[in-house]
C-alpha cells in the first residue's frame, strides 16, 4: 500500500487537476480530516498536523476510498469534449525528441520484426524451396524442364527415357538418383503431412506462445518473460538454419518441430509488445532533473498525451511487423539475385527439374535464416544485457498483495473472464475474421501470384511479393496517422476498411479467370494496403488498451490467440481453394468482420487505461456497481453492452461523489 501522504495527496489532486473550485478540496479535507487540519497554501504544498498521519492511514484502510486512490489515472483531466485536432506530440524543431522517440518505438516493436521477417515471409521462402526440392512439394506436377527429370513414378511430364543410363551420372545403368526399379529415391520424397506441418507447426507454437507469456507476462514480468521468448526464438531458427539430413522428408519433420519452437517464442511478442506499448513513455534527461511538483505535473500532461495519442503509438510498434516483412522481401530477392538462380536454366547438368540448383537455393534460405538468427540473438542479448524490470511490475504485486490481504480471498479466473466475456468476443472474434484474410493470403502470397503470373521466375514472384510489403507498410503507417483523429477512432476505421476489403476481394475474385494480370495485381497490392489500413492494425490496437494493467497482457494473449485461430483454419482450407475462392472467403470474413465491429467493438480513443484499473479494483472488491467513469459512457461502449445492459450508469464527476460518500462514512475496515 502507497504511503498514506501521497495517498492524500493524490486525492487533493483529483480535485485541482479537474479544475474543481478550492471548496471542494477542502470539502474532501474536512471529511478526510475531521480534526479540520489547516488548508494547503499551495497545491503540493502540504501544512498538515501531527495527526494526519494517524487519521489519513485509518481512511485509506477503507476498501473502497483505497481502490479508487489505487486508481492513478483518476487524478487526470477529463477528455476535451469537441476535440477537433490531437495536440501536436513534439514541439517545433525537436528533431532529438523525434529520433528519440522513434528510436525507442523500433526498439518496442523489434519482437514483430522478427515474427514478420520469418513467419510473414513464409509465403516467399516457401516459393524458393519449391523450386529446390520439387521432388518433394510437386511430385506430381508438370515440371518446366523435363529433360532434368532422370527418374520415373513422379512427374506428370516424366520423358520416357526416365531412369536409363545417363553417361555423365549412370551406374550400372541407372541415374544416381533412382531405385533399381528406376524410381526417385525415397530420400527426395516427402509425405503431404511432413510439408503441410511447417505451417501447422508455426501456428501452433505461436497460439500457445501468445496464452502462455502473456500470462507469464503478468505474473512474472514482462522483462522476465521477453528473455524466455527470446531464448526459444533462438533455438528455433538455430536449429532451422543449421539442421541438415540428406533425407528430405526426415529434414521437414526436424523444422516441424523447431518452427513450432520458434513460433512458441514469436507467440509471447504479440502480448508483450502490445503491453508496453500501450505504457509507453520515455523520460528525457530534462524531465528526470525536474523537482517533485514540476515533475508530477509533467507527468499528467504526459499521461494525457499518451491517452490521446496512444493509438498511434501502438500502431507505430505494431508496424513494426510490416518493416520486417519488407527488410526479409529486400534480402531474398537480393540473396536469389545474387545466387544467381533468378532465372530457370534447362540446360545446365546437375539442375532439378524446375530448372535450377537445388544446393545453390539450400544456401539462399539457409541464409536468410541465418540473417534472422544474427536478428533474434541482438534481441536477447539487448534483452538481457540494457532492458530492467520496471517499477509497474512491483507496484503490480503490491497492489494485488494489498488486495488479497484486505479481502482475505481471490475471485477466480472465471469470474474475471466472464466480466470481460463481451470484451473479449470483440478483440477476439474480431482479430479471428481478420486473419483468416490476413494470413491466408501471406501465406499463399507465392502459390496465387503463380496463377496470377504464370510464367514469372524466381526473382519475379519474390520482386512483387516485395511491392505487395511495401504496399502493406504504408497501410500500417497510415492507420497510425488517423487512428487518433477524434473524427476516425478505431471502431470506425475497422469497420470501414472491413467494407472496403470485403468489396475488393468480392471484386477480385469475380474477375480473376478473365483479367490480366496487371489488374489483378493492382487489386492485390490494394487489399494487402487497404487490410493494414484497418483491420489488421485496429485489432491490435483495441486488444492492447481494452484490458486493466494486471491483465493486459493475459486477455490481449487470448485475443491473438483467436486471431491465429483464424488464420490456423485459412492454412488448413486454403489449400484446397483456388485463388478465386480464397478472394472469396476473404470477402466473406471481411463483411463478418464488420458486423461484428459494429456489435462487439469499443472505441477508447483518447480514454485513459487507467479508467480499467479503477474498474477492475471496484469489481474485485465487489464494488463494480459504484464505477461510473469514462468506460460506462455509452459512446465508449459496445451496440451489444448497450442492448443488453451490460454496463453500469454515467457520471462524469463519478470519483469526487464517490470519495465524498466513502470519506463521510464511517472509517471502517480498521
Amino acid at each position: 500500500m502507497e504511503p498514506p501522504n501521497e495517498a492524500f495527496d493524490r486525492c487533493v489532486h483529483l480535485f485541482d487537476s479537474r479544475g474543481k473550485k478550492m471548496e471542494k478540496t477542502s470539502e474532501i479535507r474536512y471529511h478526510l480530516q475531521p480534526e479540520r487540519v489547516a488548508p494547503f497554501h499551495s497545491v503540493g504544498q502540504k501544512t498538515m498536523n501531527t495527526s494526519f498521519g494517524k487519521l489519513s492511514r485509518r481512511h485509506c484502510k477503507n476498501p473502497s476510498i483505497s481502490s479508487v486512490l489505487l486508481a492513478e489515472g483518476l487524478e487526470l483531466p477529463p477528455e476535451e469534449e469537441g476535440l477537433e485536432e490531437l495536440p501536436p506530440r513534439f514541439e517545433p524543431g525537436s528533431s532529438k525528441a523525434k529520433l528519440t522517440w522513434f528510436g525507442a518505438i523500433c526498439l518496442e516493436g523489434i519482437g514483430m520484426f522478427v515474427e514478420a521477417y520469418i513467419i510473414i515471409t513464409t509465403g516467399q521462402v516457401k516459393t524458393i524451396w519449391h523450386a529446390a526440392y520439387p521432388h518433394c512439394f510437386y511430385p506430381t506436377h508438370e515440371m518446366t524442364c523435363p529433360n532434368q527429370i532422370h527418374c520415373c513414378g513422379s512427374f506428370a511430364n516424366t520423358p520416357d527415357t526416365c531412369g536409363l543410363n545417363d553417361p555423365d551420372y549412370a551406374t550400372e545403368g541407372l541415374h544416381q538418383d533412382c531405385n533399381p526399379d528406376g524410381t526417385y529415391n525415397s530420400k527426395f520424397m516427402c509425405s503431404a503431412g511432413t510439408t503441410g506441418g511447417i505451417s501447422y507447426a508455426e501456428f501452433a507454437g505461436i497460439m500457445l506462445g501468445m496464452v502462455t507469456f502473456g500470462k507469464v507476462a503478468d505474473l512474472l514480468g514482462k522483462h522476465t518473460a521477453g528473455m524466455l521468448t527470446a531464448v526459444f526464438q533462438v533455438i528455433g531458427v538455430a536449429m532451422m538454419t543449421f539442421y541438415s539430413s540428406e533425407n528430405l522428408n526426415v529434414m521437414f519433420v526436424v523444422f516441424d518441430i523447431f518452427f513450432f519452437i520458434f513460433g512458441f517464442g514469436v507467440g509471447g511478442e504479440y502480448p508483450l509488445t502490445a503491453a508496453n506499448a500501450a505504457s509507453h513513455h520515455v523520460e528525457s534527461l530534462e524531465e528526470a532533473s525536474m523537482d517533485d511538483a514540476e515533475k508530477h505535473h509533467h507527468r499528467v500532461l504526459r499521461e494525457r498525451e499518451r491517452a490521446v495519442r496512444r493509438g498511434e503509438t501502438i500502431a507505430m510498434v505494431f508496424a513494426m511487423q510490416g518493416v520486417g516483412a519488407v527488410v526479409g522481401s529486400i534480402f531474398l530477392v537480393c540473396l536469389i539475385y545474387f545466387g544467381e538462380q533468378e532465372k530457370v536454366d534447362c540446360e545446365i547438368n546437375g539442375y532439378n527439374p524446375h530448372g535450377q540448383s537445388t544446393e545453390a537455393l539450400s544456401a539462399i534460405w539457409r541464409t536468410f535464416y541465418f540473417i534472422g538468427l544474427i536478428f533474434v540473438l541482438m534481441v536477447l542479448i539487448y534483452r538481457g544485457l540494457v532492458l530492467e524490470e520496471g517499477n509497474g511490475h512491483k507496484k503490480l504485486l503490491a497492489r494485488k498483495e494489498h488486495r488479497r490481504a484486505k479481502l482475505g480471498y481471490e475471485n477466480s479466473t472465471l469470474q474475471v473472464l466472464w466480466f470481460y466475456a463481451p470484451r473479449l468476443i470483440g478483440t477476439g472474434g474480431c482479430w479471428f475474421l481478420v486473419d483468416v484474410a490476413f494470413y491466408g493470403l501471406k501465406l499463399f502470397s507465392g502459390p496465387i501470384f503463380a496463377e496470377i503470373n504464370p510464367d514469372g521466375d524466381l526473382i519475379t514472384q519474390n520482386g512483387y511479393l516485395l511491392v505487395n510489403n511495401l504496399c502493406a507498410l504504408a497501410g500500417y503507417y497510415c492507420a497510425a496517422y488517423v487512428i487518433d483523429k477524434p473524427r476516425i477512432g478505431r471502431k470506425k476505421l475497422q469497420m470501414i476498411s472491413n467494407i472496403a476489403c470485403g468489396i475488393i476481394f468480392l471484386f477480385a475474385g469475380g474477375i480473376f479467370n478473365s483479367a490480366g494480370p496487371s489488374v489483378l495485381m493492382f487489386l492485390y497490392f490494394l487489399s494487402s494496403f487497404t487490410v493494414n489500413f484497418g483491420p489488421n492494425v485496429t485489432t491490435y490496437v483495441m486488444a492492447a488498451e481494452t484490458y486493466p494493467t494486471e491483465l493486459r497482457a493475459t486477455l490481449h494473449g487470448i485475443s491473438a490467440f483467436l486471431g491465429k485461430c483464424g488464420a490456423l483454419l485459412a492454412t488448413i482450407c486454403f489449400k484446397y481453394l483456388t485463388a478465386p475462392q480464397i478472394f472469396f472467403v476473404c470477402a466473406t470474413t471481411s463483411f463478418v468482420g464488420s458486423l461484428f465491429s459494429l456489435l462487439f467493438s469499443v472505441d477508447l480513443t483518447g480514454v485513459s487505461l487507467h479508467e480499467h484499473d479503477a474498474q477492475l479494483e471496484l469489481f474485485l472488491e465487489g464494488n463494480v456497481g459504484e464505477y461510473r467513469g469514462k468506460l460506462n459512457d455509452p459512446k465508449h461502449l459496445s451496440l451489444y453492452e448497450r442492448m443488453a445492459g451490460r454496463h453500469g450508469s454515467y457520471d462524469p464527476d463519478w470519483a469526487h461523489a464517490f470519495l465524498m460518500s466513502q470519506a463521510a462514512g464511517p472509517a471502517s475496515s480498521n
